[in-house]
């Protein structure tokens, strides 16, 4: 994404207003509302690695009513020597506003960083144009005084020759062109991976509409570097009348990650243990046969209470006897420590607060990072999830952080700091219609919107009544920028060591959060991690320089 870095100009936007239209960057961890007035910059910096997207906003604002809806048109970007990457890798996006009216509130004067409040909120990005080429939402007619968000994403893909691209965006009213950004965008010679190597386990939903675009849904999630899995897949992969049809679209071409999910709390009279272990043989089969078994964990239960923990720990040790081929592969989102689980379960998901010292006091504090030395030498690993129980001063998924909307790449860094192994999230899109619910925090389970126009809440611009896919959140975006930056942490650290990387990282990052109701307790003018999106891109420079030696 990388909004104004400092290593090389890379993205150099020439903006010529219309008398009626004002046209303006932003960056990508900049909340644009309706409300904001036009900027001045006119140019931004970006550069990019391949398997890459740079990211970063545009902002439209008339001062007149239009005559003639406007629309964005764009060039492929090229080098001189013949380079090229073409115009179906450059993609627009309008941003929907989402309804907050619930969850914490912040006044500015009490922690201006991190305020909240109810209101709209640009979260939804429904592209501009859909895979056909055909129009979405590429017919926009702003408000007299009123901005518009779009968001705007280039992808750099594998094998593309670095150096420096330039081509065009325009917007046009009819068949005349209102105002026009140069763009340039520098490669530099350095590739991570296509798909990501640091496991994730995110819930997808299979809502009606989901089910009937399974496909575009799981591609557009991996896209953005996260697994879409579902917590009935032991259920789906058993059904006789789906046999594995449902489940093997979570995986396309044996790519990505398996949750295979239990939930069982109670202990298991013995047909039915019996019974479990039979289709865990089967689902093991499976999944060896596609190549994914190295790539699956098996999840026994989520949050189990202390009542839980013995019935579990017998179902861990039968699947141990019975299916040996999940040793090291059990997962939990243990939310106690110091029980006999801590010994069978290898992977050991935490919600954010449930670590360190940091939150918790007396008997519930968490081994934090000396500790989980110990636990990684012993051949255990250390995940992370984002609960909706921990909430400020912790990054979050929030939809109204009109301060910090970069928030979620925040969490990628951190999770590398501490040495995490994957992350894990309860739900992608809990909700099937485009309304927040009420009893989360606004965002928490809605990384993603059902591309059906016709339900609740959809924005009445589009022009088509189906997107058959998503439409994805800013939020959603963000965390893949530093999902692609946790990639170049890990290049980073191949290179050059690990204390090189946690030098750069450390100066914008030392804890993940803090309680708010403790003599030590959190400090607004003492950041855990920085509140300065510009920190966070020349921490990013930083690291780049480690890569171009």
């Amino acid at each position: 994404m990388r909004a104004f870095s400092r290593l090389v100009p890379a993205i150099v936007f020439a903006v010529q207003s219309h008398a009626a239209v004002s046209l303006w960057v932003e960056s990508p961890g900049t909340m644009v509302l309706g409300q904001r007035a036009p900027a001045a910059r006119t140019s931004v910096s970006l550069s990019g690695v391949r398997n890459e997207f740079v990211c970063f906003q545009l902002a439209v604002r008339a001062d007149a009513t239009m005559e003639r809806p406007l629309a964005f048109d764009w060039t492929d970007l090229t080098t001189a020597a013949g380079g090229r990457i073409e115009r179906r890798h450059v993609m627009l996006y309008r941003a929907a506003d989402i309804e907050v009216q619930h969850g914490q509130l912040i006044a500015p004067e009490k922690d201006r960083a991190r305020a909240r409040a109810h209101g709209r909120y640009p979260d939804a990005l429904v592209p501009l144009l859909g895979a056909d080429g055909a129009s979405v939402a590429n017919s926009i007619v702003p408000e007299k005084d009123r901005t518009l968000c779009f968001w705007v994403d280039v992808f750099i893909p594998a094998g593309t020759p670095a150096g420096d691209y330039s081509g065009r965006i325009s917007l046009r009213e009819g068949g005349g062109e209102v105002a026009a950004a140069t763009v340039s965008l520098r490669v530099l010679d350095i590739q991570i991976p296509a798909d990501s190597t640091i496991p994730s386990l995110y819930n997808l939903r299979l809502h009606k509409h989901v089910q009937a675009n399974l496909d575009n849904y799981v591609a557009e999630v991996m896209r953005h570097r996260i697994q879409p899995t579902n917590y009935h897949y032991v259920d789906y992969a058993l059904d006789p009348a789906r046999g594995w049809a449902v489940v093997d679209k979570l995986n396309p071409q044996g790519r990505g990650y398996v949750n295979v999910y239990y939930g069982h709390r109670e202990q298991l009279a013995p047909e039915r243990a019996k019974n479990l272990i039979d289709g865990l043989r089967r689902i093991t089969a499976h999944l060896k046969q596609r190549g994914l078994l190295e790539r699956s964990f098996l999840h026994l239960a989520d949050e189990p209470d202390a009542k839980a923990i013995p019935a579990m720990a017998e179902l861990a040790r039968l699947i141990l006897k019975e299916v040996p081929e999940w040793r090291g592969r059990i997962a939990d989102t243990l939310n106690r420590e110091g029980t006999e689980l801590d010994e069978l379960v290898t992977h050991h998901i935490r919600a954010l607060k449930c670590y360190g010292s940091w939150y918790g006091q007396g008997e519930r504090v968490w081994g934090g990072r000396e500790a989980w030395e110990k636990r990684r030498a012993a051949g255990q690993q250390l995940w992370f999830y984002v609960s909706n129980a921990q909430g400020v001063p912790y990054p979050t998924f929030d939809v109204h952080t009109v301060n910090l909307a970069f928030e979620p790449r925040v969490m990628a860094w951190a999770w590398w700091y501490e040495k995490a192994y994957g992350h894990l999230y309860w739900d992608l899109m809990f909700m099937p219609q485009w309304q927040l619910n009420r009893k989360f925090p606004p965002g928490d389970g809605q990384l993603l919107y059902p591309g059906d126009f016709s339900l609740p809440g959809a924005p009445s611009w589009v022009v088509v009544k189906d997107l058959n896919g998503p439409v994805v959140s800013r939020r959603l975006k963000m965390l893949r920028e530093g999902l692609e930056e946790w990639e170049l942490l890990k290049l980073a650290e191949a290179k050059a060591g690990r204390q090189a990387v946690e030098t750069i990282v450390s100066r914008v990052y030392t804890c993940m959060g803090k309680r708010t109701w403790a003599p030590d307790a959190y400090d607004p003018a003492k950041p855990m991690w920085s509140y300065d999106e510009a920190a966070w891109d020349d921490a990013r420079q930083k690291v780049l320089e480690i890569l171009l030696r």
